[in-house]
């Protein structure tokens, strides 16, 4: 079993002529071992194979036995997410049609039994444009060199998640997070209302596990999710204290929240969140406690 190369992140993109940038897919990481059949493993080694019956043919679209890195992308990431988690026969082939998926390259870590993970990686992409040939359901990924700046702001006006950027002479480093490898994601902002915060685990035991967010809409509020990365020990401490003076009822009609609820308060207090993006649902992914907002 492969294990997936893994990617730092960075602040912000940026121009190297000796590195190369491709756009981050919002999708489910998968490496395809294309021989005789397809076989498709997700990042922690499970076997998805049966979940995407229109990916079954990818092995006739490549020139010679492989095994390829890439992504398997819908329409959204919430669609490939459903996607993985259907279970009965009926429900994948109705999914398959209602939100096909299509499988996008961007490494190639094996031909014909030998290993390519010592090529650099523009060696490696040059193979992989050799092998894969591009179709409906399987095509490699497009790249460019040294101009990561520009595609950066490319993808955000179009509210892409982001960029990876890659040292061009890079091996492929199995199972690891590697600095070769880059993450530069296209982060959004937003001032949230707290309504309540979760149960704490392990050290957080004794505050709390998430500020549970909510927005006014007209005059109603409604649930956006949770933020609980983003709060150092003390600003646990002291949103507790504060929090806890406001406790009240729950300010939804309706909120999905899957973390048992430590209690409630008044939206009294905003804070800035960071995010990646809004599902389709409202709700925020990623979210991150950046600060207390006086707006």
């Amino acid at each position: 079993m492969i294990q997936p190369m893994l990617a730092q992140t960075a602040a912000a993109p940026f121009d190297r002529s000796d590195w190369l940038f491709e756009q981050k897919l919002d999708g489910v990481r998968c490496i395809a071992y294309l021989a005789v059949e397809t076989r498709l493993q997700g990042r922690n080694g499970t076997d998805i194979t049966r979940n995407f019956p229109e990916l079954h043919g990818l092995h006739r679209q490549v020139r010679q036995p492989c095994i390829l890195d890439g992504e398997i992308i819908c329409a959204s990431f919430e669609l490939v997410q459903k996607r993985i988690h259907k279970e009965k026969a009926l429900d994948i082939r109705v999914a398959s049609r209602l939100y096909p998926a299509t499988y996008a390259a961007f490494d190639i870590l094996n031909v014909s039994g030998d290993s390519t993970a010592h090529l650099t990686l523009l060696a490696r992409k040059a193979l992989l444009a050799e092998v894969l040939t591009s179709e409906e359901r399987g095509k490699a990924l497009p790249w460019q060199l040294g101009d990561g700046i520009a595609l950066f702001h490319q993808v955000a006006a179009g509210h892409g998640e982001g960029i990876m950027a890659k040292w061009s002479l890079s091996p492929y480093v199995e199972g690891r997070r590697s600095e070769y490898w880059l993450k530069i994601k296209n982060f959004q902002e937003g001032v949230f209302y707290v309504c309540g915060v979760t149960e704490g685990e392990g050290a957080r035991g004794d505050t709390f596990g998430s500020l549970i967010l909510g927005e006014l809409v007209g005059d109603r509020m409604v649930y956006v999710g949770n933020a609980g990365s983003g709060l150092d020990d003390s600003e646990l401490k002291h949103l507790l204290a504060v929090l806890s003076l406001l406790k009240g009822d729950s300010p939804f009609t309706r909120a999905d929240i899957d973390r048992p609820v430590k209690f409630w308060t008044k939206p009294a207090i905003k804070v800035e969140v960071r995010y990646l993006e809004r599902g389709s649902d409202g709700k925020l992914r990623f979210p991150t406690f950046r600060k207390l907002s006086n707006r």
